[in-house]
């Protein structure tokens, strides 16, 4: 393992909502909160330290009391801070979580809106990292811009793994295009997919995502129950590796779970097929139980993988 796993994907302050349904427009529904925990970047970050990659966040962090806070948990989880701290607090995600475990989400911004090019270009990029960016983090104008330049900008010593959010929409055009032209490996899952081909057809960049991607890039889509489907090149054929069964209590951090997963098994030098079907086990720890954390441990990752279920202690 020679290169580290390098994040832009911002970390927030999540708040939990548990519902029954979402409520129609202009209803009301009860709900039970839970503690406030960080999320975003945090589980992506965390979940690849817990598999013992060196795992570093370059998205910034403020002065706020959130981000003394969240800046302590990510040490506790052995995650360097790469960025310098800026004068504000990070923002705030409300996710509502219905009770089949799916998560609708509302994020207030803050300070890890305004990314800086100089800060990013500050940082010394060794040659094997992964460097992770989130789509979440191109909704903004300044995330765009200074994102999708840098991204494009990585060397080739490196590997740009982009993962697609759910707020495609929100993201311009152009932005998903510098990245894709660069990106080594892209992930998203069914909606993602679907959503990023028809904004990249609809503002005149072909006819689909393989259209923008350099053909030795890889693609991966995460099916749901149905596990997740993996292209290694243009060349070569789809493979669908299988989901692992477990309960489906709560899908936040899933997706980011996943993600992390995957880059830090491809750190440790797993083919990416291999690293998928880790990433698979390690969502399927994470969708069964409350929240994102606690990120599955290697260890629950490889009893997964032995048994093929979650297997669960009461």
């Amino acid at each position: 393992m020679t290169g580290r796993f390098v994040s832009t994907h911002s970390v927030l302050l999540s708040l939990p909502l548990h519902i029954d349904r979402l409520p129609e427009r202009g209803a009301s529904v009860r709900a039970d909160t839970a503690t406030s925990t960080p999320g975003g970047g945090f589980t992506t970050l965390s979940a690849a330290s817990a598999q013992g990659v060196h795992a570093a966040l370059a998205s910034p962090l403020g002065t706020g009391p959130n981000s003394f806070a969240v800046r302590q948990q990510l040490m506790d989880a052995g995650v360097e801070i790469l960025t310098e701290e800026l004068v504000g607090d990070i923002g705030v995600g409300v996710l509502l979580v219905e009770a089949d475990g799916s998560t609708t989400s509302i994020v207030t911004s803050g300070v890890e809106s305004e990314p800086s090019r100089q800060a990013l270009d500050a940082i010394p990029l060794v040659p094997g990292d992964v460097i992770h960016i989130a789509g979440a983090d191109l909704t903004s104008p300044v995330g765009a811009e200074v994102l999708a330049s840098w991204g494009a900008d990585l060397p080739d010593s490196v590997t740009l793994v982009l993962a697609v959010s759910p707020a495609v929409n929100e993201v311009p055009v152009w932005a998903w295009g510098s990245l894709l032209r660069r990106a080594d490996v892209l992930t998203m899952n069914i909606r993602e997919a679907a959503l990023l081909g028809r904004a990249l057809t609809d503002g005149g960049h072909g006819t689909g995502i393989r259209d923008v991607l350099r053909p030795e890039a890889a693609m991966v889509r995460r099916l749901g129950v149905m596990g997740c489907e993996v292209q290694v090149t243009q060349s070569e054929p789809r493979v669908q590796i299988p989901a692992f069964t477990s309960e489906v209590v709560d899908t936040t951090g899933v997706g980011d779970t996943h993600v992390a997963t995957m880059c830090a098994a491809m750190l440790q030098g797993l083919d990416l097929v291999e690293a998928c079907r880790r990433a698979n086990a390690a969502s399927a720890v994470t969708i069964s139980h409350e929240s994102a954390l606690p990120v599955p441990t290697s260890e629950q990752i490889q009893r997964v993988l032995e048994v093929g279920r979650v297997v669960y202690s009461y």
